[in-house]
This record gives structure tokens, sequence and C-alpha cells, in this order.
């Protein structure tokens, strides 16, 4: 039976992705050649969103807050460097409720990827095999575009205060933080969503494309540099 947060995902495909929409929100950009770096698929939906090829290798998975932590904090070692593929149940995340949970779990590939000290694992929910996860994160990463970098996390997959605080510590010029509660920190990069069921985090058919009340996405992009 869909979930209710899969009903609003396949809704809001239409008005994200058709050309229409994809048409009219590429012509209010200002600039294309931007890189968003992502916690989750929302990147890769921003890309979709306008049409545009995907200018980075965090499409269509997920990291554990913590390890998202250790990847953001060191980007060029961890996408430079080789990536490697384990079985999903040697995964030292694989009893986190945010992976077993999934029933998916088991059917995707698991990479893991090293700056040369941690290493830091990476969920490829949305690739069919080993094969195009690799080809396609090794692509992507020379797509990289590190003058014009959105970093972008939320509160989903074990995000505790510690991993936000680092977050908004780290030397990125554009970052932004989604979520669904209030923390005791502040910061002009979180942006609260309210949603009316879940509670515990923000689930991504909440995440903002294009422009909206809480969130311009495409304001945002347009002032990278």
């Amino acid at each position: 039976m869909p979930t209710l947060e899969g009903l609003r995902l396949k809704l809001l495909k239409y008005p994200r992705t058709g050309k229409q929409f994809t048409s009219r929100r590429i012509k209010q950009l200002k600039q294309t050649d931007f890189t968003i770096i992502s916690n989750n698929c929302w990147g890769g939906m921003i890309y979709e969103s306008y049409g545009l090829s995907k200018q980075s290798p965090t499409v269509g998975m997920f990291f554990m807050a913590p390890d998202y932590i250790k990847f953001v904090s060191d980007l060029k070692a961890y996408t430079t460097g080789e990536i490697r593929f384990i079985d999903p149940q040697k995964s030292r995340w694989k009893d986190a409720l945010q992976v077993s949970g999934d029933s998916r779990f088991g059917t995707y590939p698991v990479g893991v990827v090293s700056n040369g000290k941690e290493d830091v694992e990476i969920f490829f929910l949305h690739y069919r095999s080993e094969n195009e996860a690799v080809g396609k994160w090794k692509r992507r990463c020379k797509r990289i575009n590190h003058e014009k970098l959105l970093v972008k996390f939320n509160d989903q997959n074990g995000c505790s205060e510690e991993e936000l605080s680092v977050f908004l510590n780290l030397p990125y010029k554009n970052k932004v933080f989604f979520t669904c509660k209030d923390w005791n920190v502040q910061s002009e990069v979180i942006v609260k969503i309210n949603q009316p069921f879940n509670k515990e985090h923000i689930q991504a058919s909440y995440e903002p494309f294009g422009r909206n009340r809480k969130f311009d996405v495409t304001g945002c992009l347009n002032n990278l540099k």
C-alpha cells in the first residue's frame, strides 16, 4: 500500500519535472554551471526541476548524517579518491532504523569513499547496479564546480544538534539546512518548513523546489558565486 509520502512525491513529479514547468523555471535562472551537494536526493530533484544535467555526484542517494558531515568537511578528498562497494549487510549503519526500516535495503548498492583517514558510506538508493553507480559517480565528480557550490543538509538520517553545529561552522559561502522542528541553535542557514504529520524529520516531498514562501531555490542559485 502506498504511503502518504509516496503519493505526495508522485503528485509533485509533474509540476517539478513537466516540460511546461521546467522551461519556465529555467528562464528565471541566471546561471546553470552550479553544483549542489546534498545529503539526500534533493540535489538531483533540483537539477530535474530546471531540466538541467546533473553536475553533482550526490544524486539519487543518501548519507547517514555523521557520514555526510565527514564528506562535506573534506569534499575534494572524498570526491577525487576511489569508490568501492560493500555487501549491504556489512554496512556499519545496517541496524539504523533509517536504513533497516526501509524494505529496499539490500536491493541497491552501498558504496564507500575515503579521504585516506576515514571512510564514508553512500547509499545509492536509486541505482540498479554497482556499475551504474560507479560510472555516474566518477562522471559527475568531474563536473563539480567548486566555485559555485550550494551545500545542503537536513534533519534526516540521524541528524543531531552535534552534526548541525558542525555544518553551520563549515567554511562554505552557500549553505542551507531544511528542518521541520526547532533547534537550540539559530542561524539564517536554517529553514524551518511546517509539515502536518511527521515531526521527527522533514520528508522529501516538503523540501522546496523553484520558489515558495519558505525558500527561493531559484534566487539562491542565481546568487551563487
